[in-house]
């Protein structure tokens, strides 16, 4: 079944804002590019087609460097409409199924790709919730469904909501690495620890942590 994989990339200049009392704007556009940088690795990897949507010029750059499609975000009204939108796009070039898979996941593996596309295989779809079962760290869904991008505040439920209103079974796909995200200084804090700890990863070398 052909899958493409849909990573949504606000901007990686000003993105990130949230982390600002622990790094400087030079220090978030660097780690987001890092961070986008290893979740291209990671669909290259799963050897599916991979589109990158964001208005930020360096994202769409970055995709085409690694050779993913890239599609500028035209629509308005941020990221439910423009996901809505590149699902269609991934449909017309053929895609079966959507992957859609944010780009702040520093521990997403190639693993876990395919144990979320396998339950959405068995199930119709699969949602992974972040660490507060709360967020939506990714998803995959029928490519041409109806089902509507529910991202936001309260998306793990409203998305597992949304399956339902439209007949789609939805399977809960709850591990570790999908659901550590980096939203908060504290996020940012815990991944540099474990860094330190571990030496296995570098998204956060040389980055400041005044917390």
């Amino acid at each position: 079944m052909s899958v493409v994989a849909i990573i949504p990339v606000r901007s990686l200049i000003d993105g990130k804002t949230r982390l600002a009392p622990v790094l400087d704007g030079a220090e978030r556009y660097k780690f987001s590019a890092r961070l986008l940088a290893h979740t291209l690795r990671t669909t290259a990897a799963l050897a599916v087609n991979t589109m990158v949507v964001s208005r930020c010029l360096e994202a769409r750059e970055m995709a085409h460097a690694s050779g993913a499609h890239n599609l500028f975000e035209v629509t308005r009204g941020g990221l439910n409409p423009a996901l809505n939108r590149a699902s269609k796009v991934a449909r017309a070039r053929g895609a079966a199924r959507i992957l859609v898979l944010p780009a702040d996941l520093p521990f997403v593996c190639l693993d876990d790709l395919h144990t979320l596309i396998w339950h959405a295989g068995r199930a119709g779809a699969a949602i992974a919730p972040d660490q507060l079962r709360d967020g939506t760290n990714a998803l995959c869904i029928p490519a041409g469904h109806s089902f509507r991008f529910r991202f936001g505040v309260g998306s793990f439920f409203r998305h597992q909501r949304e399956a339902g209103k439209v007949g789609l079974d939805m399977a809960v796909v709850c591990r570790p690495s999908l659901a550590f995200d980096v939203d908060w200084p504290n996020d940012f804090s815990q991944l540099k620890a474990l860094e330190e700890r571990n030496r296995g990863t570098h998204f956060t070398a040389g980055l400041q942590n005044t917390t």
